[in-house]
């Protein structure tokens, strides 16, 4: 299990979780397949931390169980002490872990932007003027408010997903999940995203990223490495950039600043191998060269 300050609080603890998928074969009988399978992981409370893998390896099946959408066929997921598997406590939990998906477009429900970050608390039965109170904070938080009146669909795709954000900060969960959240943007709007994800777990938000961009986990507290709908390594950043040869195996690669960094220390350069700063490294090389 994560090691992530064990003195916070565990926000979300999977104990043990399993989920198959039906599928159906040539022969007409049915069989299944692995989602995920016998995952053992805690999320602590105000920590960003990462679930990295190549596509099918069950991040996403995973992050699906974070707020009870898919519910573990064996083993238990608890958001802030409270069982997934108990109808009752759903409504609850999705209050407490906010979701944003891959594709803007798929997850725009209103033709104005502020009407789509109100349809959440809409529909929780907040009062009308804690409502527009929300979607104007909401906004603010994710630098949107400018747009507030705008249509969504006029808007950039990283401009979209801010706008998905802030539907799902209106609702005031202690915990985002972004589930391949970037996949679909250009680097500009995968930027924006990410600022708006590190900003808010500065915040106090508890943040989980769920990507295959090695370098989108540069400045997380923890990353957890999936495969084959196991978690096969877990560890900081680094610890895990250092494993090239699992990297190799699952699919990855290291970002390019950490590979230069590694291989300019392996050459001789007088860099530390845990620089990410493109400018740092074109800095040491310089000075080895005069």
């Amino acid at each position: 299990m994560s090691n992530i300050n064990n003195q916070k609080q565990i926000a979300i603890s999977v104990q043990g979780a399993t989920h198959y998928y039906k599928v159906y074969n040539e022969d007409g009988t049915v069989g299944k397949a692995i989602g995920i399978e016998g995952i053992d992981l805690d999320i602590y409370q105000g920590s960003f931390v990462a679930l990295v893998g190549h596509n099918g390896c069950g991040k996403s099946t995973l992050a699906k169980h974070l707020n009870g959408i898919l519910l573990p066929a064996m083993g238990k997921v608890e958001v802030f002490g409270l069982d997934t598997a108990n109808k009752a406590n759903i409504f609850e939990i999705r209050k407490q872990v906010g979701m944003v998906f891959q594709n803007p477009d798929n997850q725009m429900v209103a033709s104005i932007v502020e009407e789509d970050v109100a349809f959440g608390p809409e529909n929780l039965g907040i009062p009308q003027k804690e409502i527009v109170e929300r979607v104007h904070k909401a906004l603010e938080q994710v630098g949107m408010l400018e747009f507030a009146k705008r249509t969504p669909h006029k808007l950039s795709g990283g401009q979209k997903q801010r706008i998905a954000i802030a539907g799902a900060l209106a609702i005031q969960p202690q915990v985002l999940v972004l589930d391949e959240s970037t996949a679909m943007l250009d680097p500009q709007g995968r930027k924006e995203v990410l600022e708006v994800a590190h900003q808010l777990n500065k915040q106090g938000m508890t943040v989980v990223l769920i990507t295959h961009f090695m370098e989108e986990v540069l400045d997380c507290d923890h990353v957890f490495v999936m495969s084959g709908g196991h978690i096969v390594d877990q560890g900081t950043p680094m610890q895990i950039f250092a494993n090239s040869k699992l990297l190799d195996e699952v699919g990855l690669k290291a970002p390019r600043t950490v590979e230069l960094a590694q291989k300019l220390k392996n050459a001789g350069f007088d860099v530390d191998d845990t620089t990410t700063d493109a400018k740092i490294l074109g800095g040491a090389v310089c000075q080895n060269l005069q």
